[in-house]
């Protein structure tokens, strides 16, 4: 039996995971804002060291190095993991064997090992939410770059202004479709599935702001065909479970004017393991690692 953890900005989802990578129980509580980063630990690992696990794999925000360090800010909840190492401070306190990925690179991972991925010799993973989470991987595993932020997806330029590189988080997230469907509506919308609901009902301004994100998403794609040429690219985030959405995506991209259209073959899928594969990877990771 292994245990998964995984760190987010408002919960931490754990996760009791068997050999064969089934889970058998799941349990979460909410991410508390610590003054410490011994409060923090100390509350996550609250009852862990009686479990009977042989590893705990840990699924967490922001740049990770190898020895994983956390490098770079998240989530206010979480901005207390900076500077600090996740697997010494699990395992002193669980005195259980850890290992620690980003989150989205976990969620990479496991659709590379048992998911949409597996058997592929490239793949990228493209995780749609408040920004944009990504994973590159080949045949060997998950490509983390020499600096560990390898697959940052919401970060790749997109446009320049006011000093600022304009990343494809302000175009591509969930967070961008709602800015573009209030800047097209005299309504002002707060969440993406009521963007989605009005899309459904043929509502204009809906209309119009999906097929601008869309096509946003599918400039994203093609900067990643052009410098990796994935086999597949598999989209996630909780939108990715919809039919409808990823049909939309594949029209908008067949539709697309685009260098290389007619030699390229990249297949545009989604994630099957969707709100559990941030878990399973940082379990399958910490199995190998």
């Amino acid at each position: 039996m292994y245990l998964g953890i995984d760190i987010g900005g408002t919960f931490i989802k754990y996760a009791l995971v068997e050999k064969d990578y089934t889970i058998t129980k799941k349990w979460k509580k909410e991410t508390k804002l610590c003054e410490t980063k011994d409060e923090f630990y100390d509350y996550l690992c609250e009852g862990l060291k009686e479990l009977d696990v042989e590893c705990i794999g840990v699924s967490a925000p922001g740049v990770i190095d190898s020895d994983s360090t956390v490098l770079s800010k998240a989530a206010r909840n979480v901005q207390i993991m900076m500077y600090h190492c996740v697997n010494e401070e699990i395992q002193s306190r669980t005195k259980i064997k850890t290992a620690t990925m980003n989150d989205a690179k976990a969620a990479g991972y496991c659709e590379l090992m048992i998911g949409n991925g597996k058997g592929t010799s490239s793949s990228v993973y493209f995780v749609i939410g408040t920004g944009i989470g990504g994973c590159v991987c080949d045949r060997d595993g998950v490509i983390q770059g020499v600096n560990n932020i390898a697959g940052e997806f919401s970060n790749i330029p997109m446009g320049y202004a006011n000093g600022k590189i304009l990343g494809l988080s302000h175009l591509a997230s969930m967070s961008a479709l709602i800015d573009i469907y209030n800047s097209m509506s005299e309504t002002q919308l707060t969440y993406g599935t009521e963007v989605c609901e009005r899309y459904l009902a043929n509502e204009e301004a809906a209309v119009k702001a999906m097929d601008q994100w869309c096509l946003n998403i599918c400039l994203g794609l093609f900067s990643i065909v052009i410098f990796y040429n994935p086999e597949v690219i598999c989209l996630g985030g909780g939108i990715s479970e919809e039919d409808w959405f990823i049909d939309k995506v594949r029209e908008t991209w067949n539709a697309l004017e685009r260098p290389f259209k007619d030699l390229t073959t990249t297949r545009i899928d989604r994630c099957l393991y969707n709100n559990d594969a941030n878990l399973l990877g940082a379990v399958l990771y910490a199995t190998k690692h």
